[in-house]
């Protein structure tokens, strides 16, 4: 199996490793991202315990991390098991002493529900016995609440004494990109949203089959990998999947203020899913925004952020009597592919930010940008709102960008409209960024050219700008 990508969190994790004293890591993102082969790669050629916690008893999980330690040094299968966690951390700090130890453990949340004071257990050792050894200790959990709370959190026995926290985020397009070496560039581009980047959902990705019908199997067949994996997710982590269900059907469909999403799923009370979109925001699911710049109240709007459950919800959902039925190759031919291009420009809008993040530690832009995002508002001339994609924000600049994906080339109209809208931002010096999928009218590219304050990028310049990181490799 590949691994792909991950550099900058092998390099916090190895920075740690390298203390060589005592290092508390705490590593924590949603299922299937690829916390555990993040780990592997990163434990690969050095001493170390790796135990993942099952949703068992106390007696069966010190059991499970007495073997894996027992394993480690070398004993036989016959060797007695410990018989409590401070026995089995006891012994490691005797090893620590000595030498580099790496103690991983994977899914803790299900071993602290098992044992309630294991966290109190861990700040003692953390407090004492493993203080002045040389043990790395990192836990690692899918739960992002309890992680969040009941390892990070003010409350938490553990709170203050880890060293370092990952919280590992879906692959950015230049990872995928490089995963799925051997596809259409523009495929991937579709891939990537229709997984959320989500690393395991992209090791399912058949590269010798056509974008359909990697769609195909899947999301539209009934023993599709990913056919029923959004719906399982929220049973996994929610309560009331019913009322998340609908909630992201109405977002999915085009639904993003509070009023609208109520009015779509037949509440009369607004206010009362805040709790629910907090909890759809705290798993990443959905993002709340407000405008980069201006007065902010009464302005928030509610986004599927992740492309998965936005594609899923948008078809998957919709179309699911057709796919029960067998129908699923037509829904994907004659529905999916159809309406593709408006699915993939919100999905565009977020490789675009990705590159412009890009070019921004490239130094690429006129100024180093601090601050970045959407902007929409009221216009007064022309009594409408209006919305500009990206505004970049720097202490000398505003750069205000663009992004269309579609099949035309983009013309000095979609830049004049740019321009008109950026007026109604406040700022000084002004750069304007377009990118478009399918390129620029020549009429365009010369009137760019003309001018220094213009940037144009279409997709193949994207792909050149994302193919010049390096993702580390490792070949397993």
């Amino acid at each position: 199996m590949r691994f792909v990508g991950r550099k900058q969190e092998l390099s916090r994790l190895k920075k740690e490793y390298d203390s060589n004293g005592f290092a508390f890591s705490v590593l924590f993102g949603r299922r299937r991202i690829g916390k555990t082969a993040l780990l592997e790669a990163f434990i690969e050629g050095k001493d170390a315990v790796f135990y993942t916690g099952l949703a068992f008893t106390e007696t069966d999980n010190i059991a499970g991390l007495s073997r894996q330690l027992n394993d480690y040094l070398g004993r036989t299968e016959a060797a007695p098991l410990h018989q409590s966690y401070e026995q089995i951390f006891l012994e490691m700090a005797d090893v620590a002493r000595k030498k580099r130890l790496v103690v991983i453990i994977d899914e803790f949340p299900y071993l602290a529900k098992a044992s309630p004071y294991l966290s109190s257990l861990i700040q003692r050792f953390v407090d004492h016995e493993w203080a002045k050894t040389k043990l790395h200790l990192i836990l690692c959990g899918s739960s992002m609440s309890f992680m969040e709370r009941q390892v990070l959190g003010a409350k938490s026995p553990l709170y203050g004494r880890r060293t370092s926290q990952i919280r590992l985020q879906p692959f950015r397009f230049h990872e995928t990109i490089a995963y799925l070496d051997k596809m259409d560039a523009h495929d991937v581009a579709v891939l990537h949203e229709a997984t959320g980047g989500v690393a395991e959902y992209l090791s399912f990705v058949d590269q010798s089959l056509s974008l359909q019908e990697n769609l195909y199997r899947l999301f539209f067949r009934t023993d599709g990998r990913l056919y029923e994996e959004p719906a399982n997710l929220l049973l996994q982590e929610l309560r009331q999947p019913k009322l998340y269900n609908s909630l992201l059907a109405a977002m999915a469909q085009g639904a993003t203020k509070l009023n609208d999403i109520a009015m779509r799923i037949g509440l009369s009370t607004p206010n009362s899913l805040n709790h629910y979109l907090d909890n759809l925001t705290d798993l990443g699911i959905v993002k709340r925004e407000s405008p980069i710049v201006g007065k902010q109240h009464r302005k928030t709007l509610y986004r599927i952020d992740d492309g998965c459950f936005r594609f899923w919800y948008r078809y998957v959902a919709k179309y699911m009597t057709a796919i029960e039925l067998g129908r699923g190759e037509t829904v994907v031919n004659d529905l999916v592919m159809r309406d593709l291009s408006n699915y993939m420009g919100a999905g565009f809008e977020n490789i675009a930010y990705d590159v412009f993040d890009l070019l921004n530690t490239d130094d690429a832009w006129p100024d180093l940008i601090t601050a970045r995002g959407r902007w929409w508002g009221n216009d007064p001339e022309l009594k409408q709102e209006e919305e500009i994609d990206l505004i970049g924000i720097s202490d000398t600049v505003t750069i205000f960008a663009e992004m269309k994906w579609r099949n035309e080339p983009c013309s000095q109209k979609t830049l004049s409209e740019l321009k008109r809208k950026s007026q109604l931002v406040e700022s000084s010096s002004t750069f304007y960024v377009l990118f478009c999928k399918t390129g620029f009218t020549s009429a365009l590219k010369n009137h760019a050219a003309a001018e220094e304050n213009i940037r144009l990028i279409d997709f193949q310049e994207i792909v050149k700008i994302v193919n010049k990181r390096a993702p580390v490799k490792i070949l397993s």
